[in-house]
């Protein structure tokens, strides 16, 4: 009999090793995945649902079981942060288009439903949110990190700085890099 390893060895993996694990079948690398990023797609939500009436934690909840099913339905390489906030914001942008709104307010605070939007416009904007992930699932990793720590994190430059454990110019420097990556990648296409 073959034992999981546990939970504690899962803190040392990178995330592309907590994926192909768990879809070997094992649950507990999820575990891992929810405990290093539930806090910060939390926060995410709350910020793109702010004032809406939405609960975010039910947004994020709802996520990251979209997230378990799909992982384990593909076996295409990822980049797991930016994919999990991609899902989140889709979640979020769901949940702010959703005609129930409307009704979930007293009177005196009710609020007209979002009018629906266009779907080629939808599609559009699925499509270059797909690519944005992609291009920066291709970004040299310590840019990536940079990138999505200030960007989707909202971490200032210092705590970006102490947790790639280099220097404020340095991360600033990072970032500046990833970002003209990204737009000459996504300017191309």
């Amino acid at each position: 009999m073959r034992l999981s390893p546990s939970p504690l060895s899962f803190t040392s993996l990178s995330d592309e090793e907590l994926v192909a694990r768990f879809r070997t079948g094992d649950d507990a690398p999820f575990d891992e995945i929810h405990r290093r990023y539930h806090g910060a797609l939390l926060a995410f939500a709350r910020r793109m649902l702010n004032a809406s009436g939405c609960d975010a934690e039910d947004v994020v909840q709802d996520a990251l079981i979209r997230a378990y099913r799909a992982l384990r339905v593909t076996d295409r390489p990822m980049a797991l942060r930016p994919w999990l906030y991609m899902i989140v914001r889709n979640r979020a942008l769901d949940e702010l288009r959703s005609p129930q709104r409307a009704g979930a307010f007293d009177d005196e605070f009710a609020l007209d439903a979002v009018p629906t939007a266009d779907a080629a416009h939808c599609v559009q904007q699925r499509d270059e949110m797909r690519q944005l992930v992609a291009e920066i699932g291709r970004l040299p990793e310590r840019q990536r990190m940079a990138l999505v720590l200030r960007e989707f994190d909202g971490c200032s430059h210092i705590e970006t700085a102490e947790r790639l454990h280099t220097t404020v110019p340095a991360t600033k420097s990072l970032i500046i890099r990833a970002r003209s990556n990204l737009h000459a990648a996504v300017g191309a296409a």
